[in-house]
């Protein structure tokens, strides 16, 4: 099983709003990568960070996918 390396994209400035978020993650869905929004707190204090997060699916959950659609 190959290991997946998965990447984020943050939000460090404050200038991705959550409709660019969105769009940014059609546009790697459609790349063909799995992708999740999320959010963290960093050590408890200071603002929430927003992340867009993608990785490459492996061949085993690609087979699976398609037989369930």
């Amino acid at each position: 099983m190959a290991s997946q390396s998965r990447n984020r994209i943050y939000n460090r400035l404050g200038k991705i709003n959550d409709e660019d978020r969105n769009v940014m993650v059609s546009l790697l869905a459609k790349a063909g990568y799995a992708v999740r929004i999320g959010k963290e707190r960093p050590g408890d204090r200071g603002k929430t960070q927003y992340f867009v997060e993608f990785w490459e699916e492996d061949d085993a959950n690609e087979s699976v996918k398609n037989r369930m659609v």
